[in-house]
């Protein structure tokens, strides 16, 4: 539902950027209130089934999704509230889209309710011991991670393609001094776009590490739905899509190597911090080699190698960062030991 939800969201944002929008109800709109309605059937179903076999209230639903309960309505009411704003202001368009204040209220939601299926799998690490055991996990960072690229549209691709590189000053002489301030936007503008998703998409896969004993393919699975659907409504005639997607597949297998020969974790400083440092590397590295085979890059070397540089640097900062917690978190636990307990107080 989670995803259902994020698909119908970012093809609402395509049809702001390519068809005329001028009313509330929409097909596209259609699409991510039909999948929250989903939801919000499928939890009173199995309240209701829970109502029946004796549990009372609140304990209807696992204390995990008892969040949930407060999302939907809060997603509902942003809802109600964005018909209004519409009426009276109008419909917004690009960055304004991402920063309605009743768009964030009805993401709020999103995010209480999708993060129901995360606190239940904090609940069970122990179980969720195969890739099919943890894949509502992934579906539920995945659009964790939709929304947040959502939010942050304005700042998800650096544009370093030669396809968005800006005019030579030489041939606007007059102008050299407007068109050295845009170049200058443009390039320190990319290089704050690498290390805001950097933090954004590491900042995941690192509290995923540390916290679960991720199956192979788990973060392929988790970085192509992550950024799948983002990529295909910003595309347009460009390459955007192909890149995210090989980005995706490249920096998700080696990731996914990494943990499979290495095991990082909390418990494992070292291999956790070249987990953190190589992944984004592989990223970004993929998404200019990608972009230079298919167009050309109009960065310069150093921009080029320092971004993909700053990427990892951040990645391995993150997980210095968890590394602090180590204290406070119990590590996983190993893979077939049933009798390994933990309580919600120490998560």
């Amino acid at each position: 539902m989670g995803l259902w939800l994020a698909a119908g969201f970012l093809l609402d944002s395509w049809a702001h950027l390519h068809v005329p929008v001028e009313t509330f109800f929409t097909p596209y709109h259609a699409a991510f209130y039909s999948a929250m309605v989903a939801g919000s059937l499928i939890v009173a179903v199995f309240a209701r089934r829970n109502l029946a076999l004796g549990f009372t209230g609140m304990n209807a639903l696992p204390a995990a999704y008892q969040t949930a309960l407060w999302g939907i309505p809060i997603f509902f009411l942003g809802g109600v509230g964005d018909l209004i704003w519409h009426t009276f202001f109008g419909v917004e368009d690009r960055v304004e889209a991402v920063t309605s204040p009743t768009h964030l209220i009805i993401g709020l939601g999103v995010l209480l309710v999708i993060g129901a299926p995360i606190r239940s799998a904090l609940e069970q690490r122990t179980t969720l011991i195969t890739l099919r055991s943890q894949l509502p996990l992934l579906f539920a960072l995945a659009t964790w991670l939709e929304f947040i690229h959502l939010g942050t549209a304005y700042a998800f691709d650096p544009g370093a393609a030669q396809l968005y590189a800006p005019p030579d000053g030489a041939a606007y002489s007059p102008d050299y001094f407007t068109n050295t301030t845009f170049v200058l936007f443009k390039t320190g503008s990319g290089i704050a776009i690498v290390i805001l998703q950097t933090l954004i998409l590491m900042g995941v896969c690192v509290w995923a590490v540390a916290r679960f004993r991720l199956r192979p393919g788990a973060l392929t699975i988790l970085f192509v739905l992550a950024n799948g659907m983002i990529a295909a409504a910003l595309t347009n005639d460009t390459m955007i899509l192909a890149t995210y997607l090989v980005m995706s597949v490249a920096a998700g297998a080696a990731g996914d190597l990494i943990i499979m020969r290495l095991q990082p974790s909390l418990a494992r400083p070292v291999t956790f911090g070249l987990f953190g440092a190589l992944v984004p590397g592989v990223y970004y590295g993929m998404y200019f080699l990608f972009t230079a085979l298919t167009g050309g890059v109009w960065w310069s070397w150093t921009l080029t190698l320092g971004a993909i540089v700053w990427s990892m640097l951040c990645g391995l900062a993150l997980t210095l960062l968890a590394g602090g917690r180590q204290g406070n978190l119990t590590p996983p636990p190993p893979e077939g030991n049933a009798a390994f307990t933990t309580s919600p107080r120490s998560l």
